[in-house]
């Protein structure tokens, strides 16, 4: 397997919007997550909390100065009280089935992939937003979900489409903080 390559910023893209990014993911690293579902195995419903899964599960992966920083959330284990299994809780609050990454950094490749190659995507990921996601795992979520199913609603700024759910996700109206982005028609103002 190889590594993915070193990534450089967009000298066009603010280093102010691409810290906000950053900042906004990290709000979700260490967060614990996997609220009860039906066990697995037999659908009791009598369960008890298990501890935390040993690694995190990743939530998105940072292009920083220094390399590559991950974003993780602690997924949250439990054990059916029937048969005795342990297995982790549901997390489709923030994850898509059998994706590596959270729900709004796949959504945010499949906005991406309507206009541009996978490789374009994986290079455009790293240096508009500062994220790292390689362009196979990109194709396969585009074969998986393909990009109907994230809506094409954007932003222009300096010539550059900006997908407004996912700006929406990371600075949206639902923050209890001090809003650092603010979205009118199709302009972007920080």
């Amino acid at each position: 397997m190889q590594h993915p390559s070193e990534k450089r910023a967009d000298p066009t893209v603010s280093p102010r919007f691409v810290h906000a990014v950053h900042d906004q993911l990290l709000r979700y690293d260490g967060m614990r997550a996997g609220s009860e579902r039906p066990c697995p195995g037999c659908a009791a419903t009598s369960l008890r909390k298990n501890g935390y899964q040993a690694a995190g599960k990743t939530f998105a992966r940072l292009v920083t100065d220094d390399g590559f920083e991950v974003v993780t959330l602690e997924v949250q284990l439990y054990e059916c009280k029937q048969c005795g299994r342990s297995f982790q809780g549901d997390l489709t609050e923030f994850f898509y089935a059998g994706c590596a990454y959270a729900r709004p950094i796949v959504d945010l490749c499949l906005f991406h992939v309507v206009d541009h190659s996978y490789q374009s995507v994986e290079r455009i990921l790293g240096q508009w937003y500062g994220l790292q996601v390689d362009r196979d795992t990109i194709e396969r979520y585009d074969q998986r979900h393909g990009p109907t199913s994230t809506p094409r609603e954007h932003v222009s700024v300096d010539g550059s489409e900006l997908s407004v759910p996912f700006l929406a996700f990371l600075f949206g109206e639902n923050r209890a903080e001090s809003q650092q982005f603010a979205v009118s028609s199709h302009t972007a103002l920080w």
